[in-house]
């Protein structure tokens, strides 16, 4: 039965990346490279699901969505606040990054629908891997981690316009509709933040102050489920990017005492997803074409790493955040984002022709791979720059002329 094949197929993935996650640890790297290489080696004629762009976007909706919601556990409100600039700064690195990316990509013969595209592709990192390693290493509250986590949000929110844009690239449409559209989206969001301030100030606080939830371990996990999943759904629905809806969810729940519970019973289903997320990405990669195109790829991969860790420090530090913080930042967030593969889906066949496509996944999944390298290098290459600053202005004037 289809049904069974499914179930199997979804088993043996997690069982390659279990086994090549923990083979990943023992070697002192990041499980998640072997989620990826699970993926690569089982290929897409292994398995019956999971192969296709559609079923990488929806589980990594869900994956990202119930991430985000356990991060907005930790950011309430207040905290939230204090990352407006963060938020400033990646609308500019967004703006930026199309702008730079579409050019590059120009300069090297592409046409115009496809400049955007590969731009808009460029622009966006990877909440699911940054945010996660953030997390295991409880530096989400640090200078940097504040700042990757409102670029991060702000690349989010921007995820349906640059769709909504790449749609009219593909159609030939006028952009009025995009931006009517575009209108929409913004009242419907605006709609979904005024139902999720009611639920969590009005009816929640009720149901979380009776004695039987607090006796119960069962009720809260159960309400952040059905908050959490029903505010990506309803954000999906209403045309919204699933991961706001999940962490406004997050986020206003932070406010109850059940806060911590949720956090740390949510995170078993949350890996469950995002091991079936990576797993899938690296089904995408076909490992010949990689062997075959080495230098090109490697060429881009370097390429997108140096230009977005630049462009992205220069956009923290246009909206005035701390130097180091800003570098580290910027080169955490120096890869190519699972939500790039919305657009690849969109426009593949279309606007982007089959070797672009196979160039951008390739690029994509080699920048994912190394995301664990650029998030710890980040600080060490701050605290270095930070460093020879400080001895430079400490030297006498002499010195520094000779």
């Amino acid at each position: 039965m289809p049904a069974w094949n499914t179930l199997a197929d979804v088993l043996l993935l997690l069982g390659g990346g279990f086994v090549l996650g923990a083979l990943a640890e023992r070697l002192k790297q990041s499980a998640i490279l072997g989620y990826l290489a699970a993926g690569m080696l089982l290929g897409p004629h292994a398995l019956h699901v999971v192969r296709s762009l559609q079923e990488v976007v929806v589980l990594a909706e869900l994956g990202v969505a119930l991430l985000l919601f356990s991060i907005g556990l930790e950011f309430p409100w207040s905290r939230l606040k204090r990352a407006g600039s963060a938020l400033a700064g990646g609308g500019l690195q967004i703006l930026l990054s199309v702008l730079v990316g579409g050019g590059l990509a120009l300069l090297f013969g592409e046409g115009g629908g496809e400049a955007y595209v590969i731009g808009a592709m460029f622009a966006l990192s990877s909440t699911a891997y940054v945010l996660r390693i953030l997390s295991r290493r409880a530096a989400i509250d640090s200078p940097s981690g504040r700042l990757q986590v409102g670029v991060l949000l702000a690349q989010d929110v921007a995820v349906v316009p640059l769709v909504l844009v790449a749609s009219v690239v593909v159609t030939g449409e006028s952009i009025g509709p995009a931006l009517l559209t575009l209108a929409k989206l913004v009242g419907f969001a605006l709609l979904l933040v005024a139902g999720l301030w009611l639920l969590f100030h009005v009816v929640a606080p009720r149901l979380l102050g009776t004695e039987v939830m607090r006796r119960n371990r069962e009720l809260p996990l159960l309400l952040a489920i059905v908050s959490g999943l029903g505010s990506a759904m309803a954000a999906h629905e209403l045309g919204i990017s699933p991961a706001i809806g999940a962490f406004l969810a997050g986020m206003l729940l932070a406010e109850s005492p059940f806060a911590t519970q949720v956090r740390s019973d949510v995170s078993a289903l949350r890996t469950v997803l995002m091991t079936l997320f990576f797993g899938s990405i690296g089904m995408l990669g076909d490992p010949a074409w990689i062997g075959a195109h080495l230098p090109l790829v490697l060429a881009c991969v370097a390429g997108v790493i140096v230009v977005k860790a630049a462009l992205t420090t220069v956009a923290l530090r246009i909206v005035r955040s701390p130097g180091p913080a800003a570098l580290a930042a910027g080169i955490g967030l120096a890869q190519v984002g699972e939500f790039s593969f919305v657009l690849a889906e969109m426009t593949r066949g279309t606007v982007l022709d089959d070797e672009t496509f196979q160039l951008v996944v390739s690029v994509t999944i080699a920048t994912l791979a190394l995301t664990p390298y650029l998030v710890s290098l980040g600080p060490w290459v701050a605290a270095r720059v930070g460093a020879g600053r400080r001895g430079e202005a400490a030297l006498p004037p002499t010195a520094t002329q000779g």
